[in-house]
């Protein structure tokens, strides 16, 4: 049901605010996810690094391990090398880890096990080397035969074990809590989208019609799921295409309807600031109105003042026009179709006479051929088929020569395809599919018109099993293909789209 336009404009603020209101808590939201998300990525991080760092040290100890038992068994001064340069790096790199592992959740009890044991580590190393050097190799032999220091390294790795699973879980908590933030903002922005599917009013009827014919549809292809595969693909292919023109009209509806909302915005503001003016004349006395306030009052009141409420009253009644014709369409698109057999000789010689005085008036002629082939369709859809593209041809015939429209057809395969050609002044190559959507026209605008008989003439012509296609030479003419099912009673009981 259409909505009237004093209840439009009741409704218009309350939306307006709702929507401000739902666009500051998703900006709000939206800051608070990503910092939060930015926060758990820095931890994340820093849990990895306090690995790898914790890592290194371990690998140290190790390295200086093997570089002690190196140089037991040869003797040599150069297996020393990394012992050395272990034994300088180990209290530097534990100072500077020991910090952020009592940060991460290490206890201090386990953090000072773990220096102690390194520290004893080492002096063992260093004992048995000082033994090597000293040429008691059966002495220091004897110390690493103890195991003593084979514990140590055991109990050193059991701890970076726990540090490397303490370290793991905190990136996995943080992890999630980022995984958890994605979520909110993903229903934050769902949110939004809600509310701009709201503010498109009119969009929302069209919508839910298409909808219902595309389940429709979509019930059609389960029950005929035993049909050849060619028909299979032919139905996917008209969901498809369905479904792809639903997107296009909702985007293009919600577009040309938010025009005019933005005008009525617009002026709302300059009639408040006209208001404010003529209010502030009014508050002054007599004795302390000059001449500048009186003028201003006066130009507000007879001029901004009036003038806001031309623009506004303007871009309502557009809004009302946009919203009746998208209504128009949509029952075109749910009417009952009739199907008996038609002459379309006789169809189409009704309508050029309906359209008689603007051929005398333009010095127009229509030539029907008489080769058109009968079928058995809807009477009205095809009325308003045709009327829309002979009227389209005067409308938009070249005023260099005299517009003559040719109207033939022929059918093939159990499809009745109607050429209407005219050499007017043809459409763009860019706009040949275009012309096609809701409040889309091409070329100049220099002719009435709100972009709908198009989009009206294709809802149609595939309501009764076929399609329009245009060819067009621009400067020299143009020829709409209007391909329909010769038999539509057939095409629906074969469950043809």
């Amino acid at each position: 049901m259409l909505i009237g336009r004093s209840v439009f404009t009741r409704f218009v603020p309350l939306l307006l605010f709702a929507g401000a209101v739902l666009l500051l808590a998703l900006v709000l939201a939206s800051l608070r996810f990503a910092t939060l998300t930015r926060q758990s990525s820095h931890e994340a991080l820093d849990a990895a690094r306090l690995n790898n760092r914790a890592m290194q040290l371990l690998t140290l100890v190790q390295d200086a391990e093997t570089s002690q038992r190196g140089y037991l068994i040869t003797g040599e001064e150069k297996y020393l090398g990394p012992f050395k340069r272990a034994q300088a790096l180990i209290a530097l790199h534990f100072l500077s880890v020991s910090g952020d592992m009592m940060k991460a959740g290490i206890s201090h009890v386990t953090v000072e096990r773990l220096k102690r044991l390194v520290d004893d580590k080492l002096g063992e190393m260093r004992d048995t080397i000082g033994l090597k050097k000293a040429g008691r190799d059966a002495e220091a032999i004897a110390v690493v035969q103890t195991d003593s220091g084979k514990r140590v390294m055991d109990e050193i790795r059991e701890i970076m074990t726990r540090i490397d699973a303490i370290t793991g879980n905190i990136g996995f908590q943080r992890e999630e809590t980022m995984a958890n933030a994605a979520k909110w903002l993903l229903i934050s922005i769902t949110g939004g989208a809600v509310l701009l599917v709201i503010l498109v009013g009119g969009a929302i009827f069209l919508a839910v019609v298409h909808a219902r014919q595309l389940e429709v549809a979509r019930q059609a292809l389960a029950e005929q799921n035993d049909m050849l595969e060619v028909r299979i693909k032919q139905r996917t292919q008209f969901l498809e295409r369905a479904n792809r023109e639903l997107q296009s009209y909702s985007y293009i509806v919600g577009h040309d309807l938010r025009a005019p909302l933005v005008n009525i915005m617009g002026f709302t503001s300059e009639l408040e600031r006209a208001a404010a003016i003529f209010a502030d004349y009014m508050k002054r006395s007599p004795d302390t109105r000059d001449d500048i306030t009186e003028k201003l009052a006066r130009e507000a009141v007879d001029g901004d003042i009036p003038e806001a409420l031309g623009f506004i009253r303007s871009s309502m009644k557009r809004m009302d026009d946009l919203i009746n014709e998208i209504l128009r369409l949509a029952r075109a698109g749910s009417r009952q179709l009739n199907a008996e057999p038609l002459n379309l000789v006789e169809l189409l010689s009704e309508t050029v006479a309906s359209l008689q005085h603007r051929l005398d008036e333009t010095g127009s002629s229509v030539v029907l051929s008489p080769g058109l082939p009968p079928v058995v369709s809807d009477r009205l859809a095809l009325q308003q088929i045709f009327g829309n593209l002979l009227d389209n041809a005067v409308k938009y015939a070249d005023p260099s020569r005299r517009a003559v429209i040719h109207v033939s057809g022929t059918i093939a395969n159990g499809f009745a395809v109607i050429d209407v050609a005219d050499n007017g002044r043809g459409i763009a190559e860019r706009d040949r599919e275009r012309i096609f959507e809701l409040f889309r026209r091409s070329g100049p605008q220099d002719r009435p018109g709100d972009g709908i008989g198009l989009a009206h003439v294709r809802a149609l012509v595939r309501r009764l099993g076929g399609d329009v296609a245009v060819k067009s030479v621009l400067g020299e003419g143009t020829t709409f293909v209007v391909t329909l099912a010769a038999d539509v009673r057939s095409a629906r009981d074969r469950g043809e789209p």
